[in-house]
């Protein structure tokens, strides 16, 4: 998918990090965190050095800094930091590395402390700036790392959070590095299941909004010229906008709304008989069930299938908090009750936002995806 400016999205991006900030970019999948990081991997501001690393499939402390110093060495980086950095030749001569190229290959001479030699790579820099590090879906990582939460595995996920948090307040790194961590899953949430907030609570949260109703119309306009559709009418293309949600309008699913319409799309109806097609793409949706039942055991799984089939049933108005402890009360989880929701509210499918006591899906799509496809 093309880039799409967010000028202001970008700009209280960058004013975070001029301000010294480490942050976190929460938000579900699709909503453009990816995009806002490329972005600035492609045009970043005076003063930093972005790298982009990604560790969805990370799990253990050692291959997370093993992932990071590896990118920290890939061949393109290394030739922007050899030209700013008067030590980097030396530095990279000290450490036992058999090739340096678009992968990273450590030699064999005895096993690599990878956090050990991360931490003093990035002390050892001179650089006229800082390293921006922008790792994406670290929560991920933390959660592989936590696996079948044995009380070794759980130390584990605790200890890479740690060992960041103990990175970011390093005097000798903080001069030269600086994190961006990013997620379609809630941090907060994973921290707060191994009690370990107080590793993530320095971090300053900059969220990746949905669209804007101008935005999405700039953006639909720029999808339906790309498709050969400029001709389509303006009563369409709000329709169009109306059923992704005037309040979650996400670049993805305009997209791919877009791209079901027919050539001759002339009346609402074309958009609503795309729309039906566009839910039968599991692949754009899967992810938001696929997700819980990877990471809730089956009796919280049951209980939070319960809780969003109420709120995506098109009878009811959302799902009352009274409800949801009803049903919690029902699966014998009434503990459990703030937490699942509190997952629910960080990873992008509810929120209380009108009316506190009233939980309601975020995106129209994926309420409707949910009806049909999961709840029925």
């Amino acid at each position: 998918m093309s880039t799409f400016p967010r000028p202001n999205l970008e700009d209280a991006f960058w004013r975070a990090l001029e301000s010294g900030s480490h942050l976190l970019l929460p938000g579900p999948r699709r909503i453009g965190k990816t995009t806002l990081l490329k972005q600035a991997l492609a045009q970043p501001r005076t003063d930093f050095f972005p790298v982009y690393v990604f560790v969805e499939s990370i799990d253990s402390v050692d291959e997370l800094y093993r992932k990071l110093l590896s990118s920290l060495l890939d061949q393109e980086f290394v030739g922007r930091l050899s030209r700013a950095s008067r030590r980097f030749s030396t530095w990279v001569g000290q450490i036992r590395i058999e090739e340096i190229g678009s992968k990273v290959r450590f030699g064999a001479v005895g096993p690599l402390d990878h956090l050990d030699e991360f931490i003093r790579f990035c002390r050892t820099l001179e650089l006229d700036g800082r390293i921006l590090l922008m790792v994406d879906e670290l929560p991920q990582a933390v959660e592989n790392t936590l696996g079948s939460k044995s009380e070794q595995e759980r130390r584990e996920a605790i200890r890479m959070l740690q060992t960041l948090r103990d990175c970011r307040h390093d005097p000798a790194l903080t001069e030269r590095i600086q994190f961006v961590f990013a997620g379609s899953i809630g941090l907060e949430n994973v921290a707060a299941s191994l009690g370990a907030t107080k590793h993530i609570n320095d971090l300053t949260t900059v969220r990746i909004p949905p669209l804007t109703p101008d935005e999405g119309r700039a953006f639909l306009n720029a999808e339906l010229t790309r498709l050969g559709l400029a001709h389509i009418p303006q009563q369409v293309r709000e329709h169009l906008l109306g059923r992704i949600g005037w309040d979650w309008l996400i670049p993805i699913f305009i997209k791919r709304l877009a791209e079901e319409l027919p050539p001759d799309a002339s009346t609402p109806d074309a958009v609503d008989q795309a729309f039906t097609t566009l839910l039968t793409h599991q692949n754009l949706f899967e992810h938001w069930y696929g997700r819980l039942r990877m990471t809730l055991d089956p009796g919280e799984l049951q209980l939070v299938k319960a809780m969003l089939g109420y709120a995506a049933d098109p009878r009811n108005n959302g799902i009352h908090s009274r409800s949801l402890t009803n049903l919690a009360v029902e699966h014998g989880l009434l503990e459990h009750q703030v937490d699942l929701v509190g997952i629910l509210k960080h990873d992008g499918y509810l929120n209380n936002q009108e009316d506190p006591a009233r939980y309601r899906f975020n995106s129209p799509v994926i309420r409707e995806w949910w009806w049909r496809n999961v709840a029925n």
